[in-house]
Formats: C-alpha cells, sequence, structure tokens
C-alpha cells in the first residue's frame, strides 16, 4: 500500500474519530447538563420514600357533649417493604423476642409480608398502647437495635378508642382492619390494606357516604411524610409531614348520655338479679315522643367496641364471651331481636275494638278464667266483670279476645300497621333491623301453602323412597303389582291429606284472631317498634321516623348537616279513642293495675300510662306454661306525654317486675327522681 493511501485511510479514521469524541461530548453534555435535574430526582426517588400519614376519626358524642368515640395515640411496630428473605427471616426472629407476644410469631410475622399486596406500603406488625405495661421498654429496645433491624419503624398514629367502654357499644359499632373485600369495594376512595374500616353501628354506617356530591364522615383524609432509607430499608432521616392528615367529620347523637347509662345499669341489674339460667338478655327503647329522637337505645349482654380495636379480643377469654351463642352479645335486642308482645299489644286490640264501632268503653264481660270459644284460651285469673278501663288495667285476656272476635282481625291489622307494627323503621345509623310479623290472613295464606307444600315433598319423597324398596324386593310380576297398587293408593291418601292440611292452615281461623288479639300466636315486633308505637299512642297519633343522628359537624366544629325530625303518618284512630285508650293505661299504673308497685312513689304531677306483658316466648324446647319473656311500654307525663318507652327482659316473667324495672329507673333519670349513675354494673 502507497504512502498516498495510508494518508488518506488514516485522515478517514481521523475523522470517524473525532465525529466519535463530538458524538460522546455532546451526550455527556445532554445527560449532566440538559438531563441534570430529571436524574437528580431519580436518584433522590431512589433513597427517598413517601409515606402515608394516618388521620383520627371523627368523634362521636352524645345530646350533652359526652365523648363515646374519639381517637388516642398508640405506636406501631410496622416493616418496610424492599428487605430480603434473609433480612426477613432475622427481623421476624429479632422482633419475636422482643415483642414477647405469643400472637405475633416469627411466623406470623413473615406470613404477614408474604401475603401483603401492597409491596411499597410498610406491614404492620403490632400496637404499643403508651399506657400498657411494657410498652415503653419494648420501643426502646427496637430503638437501640434499630441498625441492625432493617426496614422496621415504630410510628406514632391514632387508634378508636371509646372512654365510656361498652356504654351504647351496639349503637356505636366498631372498628377493625379492613377486610379484602371492603378494599375491592372502595377502590375508588383510596384505602389500604392496614386502614381501619367501621364494621357496624353508626361506624359502619358514617364510615364515608356521598353526601350531595361531597364526601364526609367519620374517616379523616390521609396526609404524607417521607424518609430517607439506605439499600437495606433502614431510615437514616426523617424528612417530615409534607402533607397533614385531617380529621374525620364528627357526629352528634340523639342519645342523652344520662338516660342511656341509667337504661343500661338497670338493665344489667335486673338481669343478675334473676334465678333463671335463661335469663341473660334484654333490650329497651326510649323515645322523644314529640319528635322521634332516640334518647337511649340498649341491648344486653354487652359489646364493649375497645375489644375488637385494642386487641383484647384475642384474650381467650374475651374471645369466648363473644363466640358464646347462648349469649349471643353482639345481637342487639333492642332492634335485630323480634318478639311476641304478649299483652303490650292489647292498646291496638282496643283501639281496633273502639274504631270498629262493636265495642263500646262501658260495654261489659264477665271473666271467668277462659273465653268461651274454642280453643278456650285461658285468661291469667278469674276477673268477674270487667269493662273496658278494667280490662286493660287488668290485663284480662277474656275480654280482649272477646273485643278482637267483635272488631275482626282486618280492624285489628289496619290499627296495628297504621302504628307501624311489622314495618321496617330504616333508621339511619342502626344496621340489622328486624321487620317482624304483623300476622294477617294474606300472610297465613302465603307462608301456610309454602309449608304446607313443603311438608308434603318430604313426605311424597319418602314415600317414593320406600317403595322403591319394595320395588325392589319383589320377585314375580304380581308382587310387583301388587305393590304398585299399594303405592298408587298411599299417594291418593297424601294428596287428600294435602288438601285438608292446606285448607286449615291456610285459611284464617277464629283461634288466630284470639291469639293476635291478646299479642300471642306469630306476632313479633323490635323494640324499636314497639316504642314507636307507644310514642305514637302518647303524642295523639303522630307517628315520627325515629331517629339516632342529630348533626354532622366538620373538625372545625362548623355545621355539615342537620337531621330534622321527620313525620312519616298521622294515624287514622279517632283522638277520642286514643284518649280513652290512654286513659286506660293510666289505670294500669293505678292501685289496682297489673303495674302500681313499678311507679307508685312517682309525684302525683308525673302519673304513667303503661302496659305489662307476660309472652309466651314461642321457642321451640321451651314450656309454654312456664317460660314468659317479661314485657313493658310506658309514656309519661300521662297529661302531657314527653316520652315514651318499650322493653323486653328474655325470660324474665313479669312484665312489670322486669323490663318495668328498666322503665322505671329512666323514667326516675329523665324527671330528675333518680340517683346520679357513677358506673355501669359489669357481667363479664
Amino acid at each position: 500500500m502507497d504512502k498516498k493511501e495510508t494518508q488518506k485511510r488514516l485522515k478517514i479514521f481521523v475523522f470517524l474519530l473525532s465525529i466519535a469524541f463530538i458524538a460522546l461530548g455532546i451526550r455527556l453534555f445532554y445527560l449532566q447538563v440538559v438531563m441534570a435535574n430529571q436524574w437528580e430526582l431519580v436518584s433522590e426517588n431512589n433513597t427517598l420514600r413517601t409515606l402515608s400519614v394516618d388521620a383520627r376519626r371523627g368523634d362521636i358524642i352524645t345530646s350533652d357533649k359526652k365523648v363515646l368515640a374519639t381517637s388516642k395515640p398508640v405506636f406501631t411496630v410496622s416493616i418496610m417493604a424492599g428487605i430480603s428473605d434473609e433480612e426477613l427471616d432475622y427481623v421476624a426472629g429479632s422482633l419475636e423476642d422482643i415483642l414477647q407476644d405469643e400472637s405475633v410469631t416469627a411466623e406470623v410475622i413473615k406470613e404477614k409480608i408474604d401475603s401483603h399486596s401492597r409491596r411499597f406500603e410498610p406491614v404492620e406488625i403490632k400496637k404499643l398502647i403508651p399506657d400498657e405495661p411494657g410498652t415503653w421498654e419494648i420501643i426502646t429496645k427496637i430503638e437501640e437495635r434499630r441498625r441492625d433491624l432493617p426496614g422496621v419503624v415504630i410510628n406514632e398514629k391514632p387508634m378508636r378508642n371509646y372512654p365510656e367502654e361498652q356504654l351504647s357499644g351496639h349503637i356505636l359499632g366498631f372498628v377493625t382492619q379492613i377486610t379484602q373485600g371492603q378494599l375491592e369495594a372502595r377502590k375508588e376512595d383510596n384505602y389500604r390494606l392496614n386502614d381501619k374500616f367501621g364494621q357496624s353501628g353508626i361506624e359502619q354506617a358514617f364510615e364515608l357516604l356521598n353526601l350531595e356530591g361531597t364526601k364526609v364522615g367519620l374517616r379523616g383524609k390521609k396526609g404524607l411524610y417521607q424518609v430517607e432509607v439506605d439499600v437495606h430499608s433502614r431510615i437514616v432521616k426523617d424528612s417530615g409531614i409534607i402533607l397533614p392528615a385531617t380529621p374525620g367529620d364528627n357526629l352528634e347523637l340523639t342519645i342523652d348520655y344520662d338516660l342511656q347509662k341509667a337504661m343500661e345499669q338497670s338493665m344489667n341489674e335486673v338481669i343478675s338479679g334473676l334465678d333463671n339460667p335463661k335469663a341473660n338478655a334484654a333490650g329497651a327503647v326510649l323515645l322523644d315522643v314529640k319528635n322521634g329522637d332516640i334518647l337511649a337505645l340498649a341491648s344486653a349482654p354487652y359489646v364493649n367496641p375497645n375489644d375488637f380495636v385494642d386487641g383484647s379480643f384475642n384474650d381467650s377469654i374475651v374471645k369466648n364471651y363473644y363466640n358464646n351463642s347462648d349469649l349471643a352479645p353482639g345481637f342487639n335486642r333492642a332492634v335485630q331481636g323480634v318478639y311476641p308482645p304478649g299483652s303490650t299489644f292489647k292498646p291496638i286490640t282496643a283501639m281496633a275494638a273502639l274504631a270498629s264501632g262493636r265495642v263500646d268503653t262501658s260495654d261489659t264481660i264477665v271473666c271467668k278464667g277462659a273465653y268461651w270459644r274454642p280453643p278456650y284460651i285461658k285468661c291469667w285469673d278469674v276477673h268477674g266483670t270487667v269493662d273496658f278501663y278494667k280490662a286493660l288495667a287488668i290485663s284480662c285476656n277474656t275480654y280482649f279476645q272477646d273485643a278482637g272476635y267483635k272488631a275482626g282481625i282486618d280492624e285489628i291489622d289496619w290499627v296495628a300497621k297504621d302504628f307501624g307494627l311489622g314495618q321496617p323503621l330504616d333508621v339511619l345509623g342502626i344496621s340489622g333491623e328486624n321487620k317482624g310479623i304483623l300476622p294477617t290472613p294474606q300472610w297465613k295464606s302465603n307462608l301456610g301453602s309454602i309449608l304446607v307444600d313443603r311438608e308434603f315433598e318430604r313426605k311424597k319423597q319418602n314415600l317414593e323412597k320406600e317403595y322403591a324398596t319394595k320395588l325392589a324386593e319383589a320377585r314375580t310380576f304380581e308382587e310387583r303389582e301388587v305393590v304398585l297398587a299399594q303405592k298408587e293408593r298411599d299417594l291418593r291418601i297424601l294428596e287428600t291429606d294435602k288438601k285438608i292440611q292446606y285448607n286449615f292452615n291456610t285459611t284464617w281461623q277464629d283461634f288466630d284472631t284470639f291469639n293476635t288479639s291478646i299479642g300471642q300466636g306469630s306476632n313479633s315486633y323490635s323494640m324499636l317498634q314497639m316504642a314507636n308505637y307507644v310514642a305514637t299512642l302518647a303524642n295523639g297519633g303522630k307517628r315520627w321516623q325515629p331517629h339516632l343522628i342529630k348533626r354532622i359537624t366538620d373538625p372545625e366544629g362548623n355545621v355539615i348537616k342537620t337531621y330534622e325530625p321527620e313525620l312519616i303518618n298521622q294515624v287514622g284512630v279517632s283522638q277520642e279513642i286514643m284518649t280513652e285508650t290512654r286513659k286506660g293505661m293510666v289505670g294500669v299504673t293505678s292501685p289496682g293495675g297489673t303495674a302500681y308497685s313499678v311507679f307508685k312513689d312517682f309525684p302525683a304531677d308525673i302519673k304513667v300510662g303503661a302496659k305489662t306483658g307476660t309472652a309466651q316466648t314461642g321457642r321451640r324446647g321451651d314450656n309454654p306454661d312456664e317460660d314468659f319473656h317479661g314485657v313493658f311500654i310506658a309514656f309519661a307525663p300521662a297529661d302531657d306525654p314527653q316520652i315514651a318507652f318499650a322493653g323486653i327482659v328474655e325470660y324474665g316473667e313479669h312484665g312489670g317486675s322486669t323490663a318495668g324495672q328498666i322503665a322505671r329507673a329512666v323514667f326516675r333519670e329523665y324527671f330528675g327522681l333518680n340517683e346520679k349513675v357513677d358506673s355501669i354494673a359489669l357481667y363479664k
């Protein structure tokens, strides 16, 4: 190769090399100068973690400003995402040794991490409550070993707290960690795996709701803070809060603190004073008759919402208490429970009888201890000659069976429905309401046909099985023909029996009217419905929508929403009839009445209208002659009613001596006659 060719190639090489260096320089300039900010941000994101700051839930307070639910600060031990499996094994074992909690083992910790779907969020391992023994020792140990515990962080966050323990527990409900199903259902609301969520009662109903396009509720808005971590997810610097959390909205209830406390204390005292081992439950409601405010609502056995928040539920004794199917403490007897009203239904029958025009207050009957029409249902005593007022005062079954028979079931059903019995009330903030049963001819027809068809199909299937076996055992054609003929005959007999049963069980009978008239048979209502019916009778026929929430306010105290009283019905029963019925109920608490002893020491200007009930339970296995619920309804003052009560003590026998005592305590508190209640008798 000549010299010229060599120089030419060398020039080309130098040219290409120059271009390469120029391109490299341009690229370096672009990366180091033009893209400097972006790469700086990428670098920071590799070391900075943005974490959420939990917001405190809104407070729930009574109408007299007593706090029933609030939040208090606690510490949480969590593990940051990003640590290796080897590091996790070491951290989990170390935390098991430090925490000394049998429910938080190394395996449990690793399972929590493995099941954690949101890898960028810390996983909460345990809460540490400041006022509990050992909390500060645990925090100190973790802090001392922070360099050896990659990914472990301790944060302060708000925890739900119920200062009054079990007071209003069934009303409030409780919060626990959000479930996977709730997490999926609330995607648009930005919930996360460690978030707390209302699981029942007001906590659930007002978790977060859409109010005219605006999200309001007990749940607050999370804030944000940043931490700087090293490659092992160890925090090397806390950069502080970059967005503060916003507390949730507050709820003011219609509940009166002292009345609620008096009701729950009395309820527990009544139950503890009964000898029957079955008598361990009760429910009661107190309403303002002028606007439907729920002033007190209680159920026993109690629920302490703190047990589900602070970890107490993990204690075996507490867990056994809540899982006891006989006690069923989570069941709200005042709302979810429905019961035969017994004689507390008789004012309905009384109004229906007068409204029918077939009975007058001056009409009398002679009670000889049982009604004279089949099936001769007994009265609890032989009362002799009784009229309308005496019948209510002494609760004569014979009189009200006859009054119901004369009025007719359609008249009784019309009045009961007009007063709201057997119909859902849909109270905002109360879940799981049971509407109960108002028995009517149509209801019996529908139910009877279902039951008869079900029983017929059961018997038919048994018959088919029986003859399938006989046919299989038949050895000859003649034997088979005999078996088939027998089967055909038995099927015809079964069909005939079905028609007889259908006619009897779907047709309203006189005895159905007799049972309904005295609050037995298929009658079953909640105490909330019963209290509302009494309030409607007491105020002259205005059926208000019971309500539990008075107002919602924001964290600064500004009113977001006020819930006004809502009139849902003006009953068709005349004022005169209601006046006479209330007069008869005042006779119940007068000398000779079945509840005279309950209110006999009340001042003369505070007369009480009431009705006692001793209701057959109707429960399978109970003795109809021995097992009774104690039911009681009342209103006061009789001349200008302000409050109405309905209550039940399961297996409490006579209503006046059990549920009536709860009414007495609450009425004494309302009218300033009761001593202040300092504490609630617990029976855990």
